[in-house]
């Protein structure tokens, strides 16, 4: 809840605005003068400070020049009844954040300190994700061994140094908002704003006007100016999460800000330039809404300048231990349980299983697991019912269709031959968690005669 400390000597005054503000919602403290609000500001924090100018001891400024180093993260709104020109540039200039008169208009008032909750917010978000790229956003965070992962931090380094507009492609759970951040954060924007939308979240009136901002009376409700996330990510790079989401006249405006770098907010007719490098991503097939009228094409063509695709957890197997064994760890420190571990079996179960909902899927698997499960080791009765499920109905399959084969009378040697040569295959490269050379190599054989066989048999 935004928290307001108000200032001011007039103690009718003090005391109204306390009623007012509080019925509003904000918690809210009030002091008469300024020696009392800075031990106030020592022991506590605030998101506002509402200031008279003339005060005795420290007026309004004197008391705003020391919560500059005291509280710098505050916004301060002067009020006064003594208004002139000279003092309101004064005050924005020395970094006030807004300069009302007295009295009051009330209404003025809240849309202020609606506006200054909003920047602040906003403020801590990227404050926030500015703290995670010194932990769990860090390049680090994305795990793989796999050849395709490797792959792909390789094209991250690559890409991280230019302006080139990135699409990220991949399915649900995939990782996609971590590649752009680890883009974010490796190139010279870092220290920039990183702004990230979920297209998809938003209706397409209102994606609009979170994406372009709008001016006071563009539409009802709208009763003060609001900065758009574009406008917020200058200096930056902003995000597009599930970019095939967005409409006809949104994609005519996104095209604009890609080509022009500029855009109009809405109710305005006047164009506002923005530095912003864009990274979107999607799990939508591009080309076929191309194909059917869904998707711009010139728009395609600018946002595929360089594309980088995430192979689902099926495909890289090899990684699922790895990444096992890094959810353990975190969700372990999280929950007070540092010496929790996975068993050999589970882990089994974990590595046969084909995670639809991909990394996503399996983190929540194993939060739970550590969660729930009792001991300092997660057996496969703490694994979601779909994994054991899985793992023993495909074993139960696969040494019945076995079993039925070789029992069939009417199957030739040849043919038992080559059931038994595919189960085998099929057993070491689940061993070999996917990596077929590393199978090829534990059954005796060459690469080329694995990929042979493996052809053959479809597998």
């Amino acid at each position: 809840m935004p928290r307001i400390l108000i200032v001011e000597d007039d103690r009718n005054t003090l005391s109204g605005l306390l009623e007012i503000l509080q019925e509003e919602g904000y918690e809210v403290k009030g002091v008469d003068s300024g020696p009392k609000a800075l031990r106030l500001l020592e022991r506590e924090r605030f998101d506002i400070l509402l200031t008279d100018l003339k005060m005795p001891e420290i007026d309004g400024m004197q008391l705003y020049d020391q919560t500059v180093t005291l509280a710098p993260e505050m916004r301060t709104i002067v009020m006064t009844a003594y208004s002139s020109v000279k003092d309101a540039v004064d005050a924005m200039k020395r970094g006030v954040y807004e300069y009302l008169t007295k009295p009051l208009n009330l209404d003025e008032l809240f849309v202020i300190l609606k506006k200054a909750v909003e920047d602040q917010s906003l403020r801590r978000e990227n404050e926030e994700l500015k703290d995670r790229l010194q932990g769990s956003y860090r390049f680090e965070s994305i795990i793989g061994k796999s050849a395709a992962m490797q792959q792909v931090f390789k094209t991250i380094m690559k890409v991280a140094k230019s302006q080139a507009t990135v699409l990220i492609r991949g399915e649900s759970g995939t990782g996609k908002e971590l590649v752009a951040r680890a883009i974010h954060y490796n190139s010279p924007r870092a220290n920039g704003p990183m702004v990230e939308i979920s297209c998809a979240a938003f209706p397409e009136t209102l994606l609009e006007s979170e994406l372009f901002g709008y001016e006071k009376g563009a539409f009802t409700g709208a009763d003060s100016r609001k900065k758009g996330r574009f406008e917020i990510a200058h200096g930056g790079t902003i995000f597009l999460d599930e970019i095939g989401e967005v409409s006809a006249s949104v994609q005519t405006k996104l095209l604009r800000v890609l080509q022009e770098k500029e855009f109009n907010r809405l109710g305005s007719n006047e164009a506002v330039k923005v530095d912003v490098r864009v990274i979107t991503a999607t799990n939508r097939d591009l080309e076929l809404a191309l194909t059917n009228g869904i998707l711009r094409e010139d728009l395609y063509y600018r946002l595929n300048v360089i594309p980088i695709f995430l192979p689902p957890l099926r495909e890289r197997r090899e990684d699922i231990s790895l990444l096992i064994d890094h959810f353990v760890k975190r969700y372990g420190k999280i929950n007070h349980k540092p010496t929790v571990r996975i068993s050999t079996e589970a882990l089994e179960f974990c590595q046969s299983y084909d995670w639809p909902g991909n990394v996503r899927e399996l983190e929540n698997a194993i939060e739970n697991a550590v969660v729930l499960g009792e001991g300092d080791e997660i057996l496969p009765e703490h694994l979601p019912v779909t994994v054991s499920m899985h793992k023993t109905a495909t074993e139960s399959f696969a040494q019945a269709t076995a079993n039925d084969f070789f029992m069939a009378s009417g199957a030739s040697y040849r043919e038992k031959m080559e059931a038994a040569e595919k189960l085998v295959l099929e057993e070491a490269i689940r061993l070999a968690n996917g990596n077929k050379s590393e199978a090829a190599k534990q059954l005796g054989i060459s690469l080329r005669t694995m990929r042979y066989k493996i052809q053959k048999y479809k597998l």
